[in-house]
């Protein structure tokens, strides 16, 4: 009933004015998103190719990180929209913990124009999305994911299909960022199955924020094994907690 309750209000926000979700000023670009708050956001700067981690000095584009050069993840390529720090902590904080559903569209149309005018400018989209899966257990205290809601405005724009049934997580784990560096790799291992056969397949994998890397990688390892040819990964914002 609690999520039919927050669908709904997000339904009858579609019917309202656009409305800045930041300045609460009146918004005239079809989006819940005024011109003054989206030139301040947080833009991630120069980074990994791989993995987005942030360069402390401006280097050529397409260039990788040591740590990347050194032990290649399993995810091709990251692609990151912000930093993570506010405003867009307070959005994905929000949309997290408080339900606020109008976010997630707002963040998902942000990473749809990105997707579209500039991460696959002139490259192939990939052929699904598969956003990062809660443990039901998860799911059930949150009543829905929010990487799936933020994955509705792409499909709707970009016409890519979400795919919520291949990639299962069986293990409930605590979150990455809480744990020390040592305990991160034996909290995410083994946390996903993939049900289905992807040999060939071209993935996007879709998480609201990058902290340690180690979910997005365990994830990443899990779809190779069950024959991904390439994973992209998509996320709102990359968190700078590992960029030392």
């Amino acid at each position: 009933m609690q999520t039919i309750f927050h669908y709904l209000k997000t339904f009858l926000h579609c019917l309202l004015p656009y409305t800045c979700i930041l300045c609460h000023a009146p918004a005239h670009s079809q989006q819940d998103l005024c011109h003054a708050c989206r030139i301040e956001l947080p833009i991630l700067p120069q980074s990994c190719s791989r993995c987005a981690k942030i360069f402390t000095t401006p280097l050529e584009s397409h260039l990788l990180c040591g740590a990347c050069l050194q032990h290649p993840p399993a995810f091709d390529a990251t692609y990151a929209l912000f930093t993570y720090q506010p405003p867009i902590t307070k959005l994905i904080m929000e949309l997290k913990f408080h339900q606020a559903l109008v976010n997630s569209r707002l963040l998902g149309e942000l990473l749809a124009d990105a997707i579209q005018h500039h991460w696959y400018h002139n490259k192939p989209l990939p052929e699904m999305i598969i956003p990062v899966p809660l443990h039901n257990k998860r799911l059930r205290e949150r009543g829905f994911n929010q990487a799936v809601e933020m994955a509705r405005p792409i499909r709707r724009l970009l016409d890519i299909p979400i795919d919520t049934t291949t990639c299962q997580r069986i293990k409930y784990t605590e979150p990455q960022a809480r744990l020390q560096s040592e305990k991160r790799h034996a909290n995410i291992k083994n946390s996903f199955k993939i049900m289905t056969d992807l040999t060939g397949r071209h993935i996007a994998v879709l998480d609201d924020v990058i902290t340690t890397g180690g979910t997005i990688e365990e994830i990443s390892k899990t779809l190779k094994i069950a024959g991904a040819a390439r994973i992209d990964i998509w996320s709102c914002a990359r968190a700078i907690i590992d960029q030392q």
